[in-house]
């Protein structure tokens, strides 16, 4: 018996989570075989976020279910590194919000092409038609969040 089948599910969740280490252990083993700035789990999370448009500090923090100074804390290397900024906030002149540096591009752009490879691959594995079926599931609005069973 495999390891995998041995556990007893959980849910959703778990598999959920799989998906993400699946996809966040092979970029991030592919970034670093290319000698390129690897990150760790939650800085790659937030850079998706960042990626997708979401800049604000807090509202990277509200997404992630934690506070703006974890944000700060988990940016700070980045922008060490020249991979991020933080910039004014073009819409709040009081605040700042994360930027990648034009500096980071070239690295942005392996990343995009690891993930599309890792797509490719995924949908090998599955099928085409499961892999589409998943993206689109993952794909839809789920509402707001959930803060309470009742």
């Amino acid at each position: 018996m495999s390891k995998r089948s041995s556990r007893r599910s959980i849910g959703v969740f778990a598999d959920l989570v799989k998906a993400i280490d699946w996809y966040d252990v092979s970029l991030q083993s592919i970034l670093q075989s290319r000698d390129l700035i690897s990150v760790n789990r939650t800085q790659s999370v937030m850079l998706i976020h960042i990626a997708e448009g979401i800049t604000r500090p807090s509202d990277i923090s509200y997404e992630m279910g934690t506070t703006r100074q974890n944000i700060h804390a988990m940016a700070k290397p980045l922008i060490e590194v020249g991979f991020l900024e933080m910039v004014p906030d073009p819409e709040d002149g009081r605040s700042k919000q994360y930027s990648f540096c034009r500096e980071s591009q070239a690295q942005r752009d392996a990343v995009f092409q690891v993930l599309k490879y890792l797509d490719r691959k995924l949908a090998e594995r599955l099928g085409k038609d499961a892999f589409k079926q998943l993206k689109h599931a993952l794909s839809q609005d789920w509402g707001e969040f959930i803060s309470s069973d009742r």
